[in-house]
């Protein structure tokens, strides 16, 4: 859709009601992920070692910046439902900076956890209940956002799409470090990582499905 034509579809709506601040929708949208996250730990329960965890600062950092990733991601996401002067040209780049930042605490002492062998046996152990349980917690936020972006009038629908799926992905991912008390590295990048990787290539697809102004 070209300018003129968005022009004159929003001449024929008529005024709409302005949507929220960004900030305030992303900070609203961070609180309700996590009160819905927390919902099912509630009921599921921390890993095994929840304790000794919480006591390493490695560990800490980790979910710090995964939370920093969610938020960022949240962030941007709104923003790009806007065509306004809310529509930030480097707003989407931010959560990548902190994604390289992540894969450097999480696997810089990973060793040989890191080698074809071991990558090679977690492929073939087939745990498909991991990136099942990411999907499953991820559906109904990922529904939710897709929404509210929907609300807006998301130009860069490809980026709008993307960021809304990585904000819920990253969400989920640090709920599952939470819940999961393996922390081997060939499995934390087979199980985890690479389906939210092919989540977040989906969200481009939708994006363009479900956020394009025609």
């Amino acid at each position: 859709m070209n300018a003129d034509e968005l022009i004159r579809q929003f001449a024929d709506e008529g005024a709409n009601k302005p949507l929220l601040n960004p900030r305030l929708q992303a900070l609203l949208w961070v609180v309700c992920i996590s009160i819905y996250l927390l919902l099912f730990l509630v009921f599921g329960g921390f890993r095994p070692d929840i304790s000794e965890k919480l006591a390493s600062t490695e560990f800490m950092l980790e979910l710090s910046i995964l939370f920093l990733i969610g938020s960022s991601a949240t962030f941007a996401a709104f923003c790009l439902s806007r065509p306004d002067g809310f529509q930030l040209p480097w707003v989407k780049y931010v959560p990548f900076p902190l994604i390289i930042i992540w894969l450097l605490v999480a696997f810089f002492s990973a060793g040989s956890g890191m080698g074809v062998q071991n990558l090679w046996q977690s492929v073939n152990l087939e745990r498909y209940d991991c990136p099942l349980h990411i999907l499953f917690f991820s559906t109904l936020p990922v529904i939710v956002i897709f929404f509210l972006i929907r609300m807006g009038v998301a130009i860069n629908y490809y980026w709008a799409g993307v960021m809304s799926t990585m904000s819920v992905t990253a969400f989920a991912y640090l709920f599952m470090r939470l819940v999961e008390g393996n922390d081997n590295p060939a499995h934390l990048i087979i199980w985890h990582i690479v389906p939210i990787i092919l989540m977040c290539l989906l969200g481009i697809y939708a994006g363009r499905k479900a956020l394009r102004w025609r």
